[in-house]
């Protein structure tokens, strides 16, 4: 496997009012193409700045940081932005899904914005609603979805464009525990069709599903444990 993601030296600062807050004091770490990774830290301990970064959806103040080899630290927004619509998918805590809309359309925006013609879109999100389990729910609204099944939707709009990295924050987060433990079974079937997966969690039950765990404290990686 080569690295689909490697992160150089990574330091990030905030200017609150006149104090300058280091989230990130130097990272250096390596995600191997088809590997998953669970990172986990108190609050606070820069685990999300670290995702959201890895993700393009921010900037490092310092290092490097390279997806499929390329050198992103220096992009500018826009390039950010071209490199997340094919590159990465997200998947959030609180789902995002738009509620007016039925979950194949929720899963279709992506493509919308990547220009894919109409009939291969709607094809392509049932498809994925499949994927996920959600097949003869395609035309409900989230408000008739249970939570588990808004975060399996999330997921499958996360795989609209076909990225080959999934990030994703807490996606356990915001649900019970049977449902919590469907959703990451899910995530790893997905890593095991060759997704690359990041998960920020603060569950250790959550975490131990991908092979490696990388442990943050204060900025800074305080140990790896490789799981399986």
């Amino acid at each position: 496997m080569d690295d689909v993601i490697k992160v150089e030296n990574l330091k990030k600062k905030y200017l609150l009012g006149n104090v300058e807050l280091e989230v990130l004091r130097g990272i250096d770490l390596t995600v191997k193409r088809g590997d998953s990774l669970s990172i986990m830290g108190p609050s606070g301990s820069g685990k999300s700045t670290l995702l959201h970064i890895m993700g393009c959806l921010d900037k490092p103040t310092s290092g490097r940081l390279y997806i499929d080899g390329t050198d992103v630290s220096t992009m500018t927004d826009n390039e950010l932005a071209e490199v997340r619509s094919k590159k990465i998918g997200f998947v959030f805590q609180f789902f995002f899904l738009i509620p007016t809309i039925s979950a194949v359309e929720n899963v279709e925006l992506p493509m919308i914005f990547n220009g894919l013609p109409p009939e291969d879109r709607r094809k392509r999100s049932a498809e994925l609603l499949e994927l996920v389990g959600l097949g003869e729910r395609a035309e409900h609204k989230p408000s008739e979805l249970s939570g588990g099944e808004r975060q399996r939707v999330a997921i499958a709009r996360a795989l609209a464009n076909d990225p080959r990295i999934v990030f994703t924050d807490e996606p356990t987060g915001n649900l019970d525990s049977k449902s919590g433990e469907e959703i990451i079974k899910l995530l790893m079937k997905l890593n095991k069709k060759g997704y690359t997966i990041v998960i920020v969690s603060h569950d250790i039950n959550i975490a131990r599903h991908a092979k490696k765990i990388v442990y943050i404290k204060d900025g800074l990686i305080e140990k790896t444990e490789v799981v399986k």
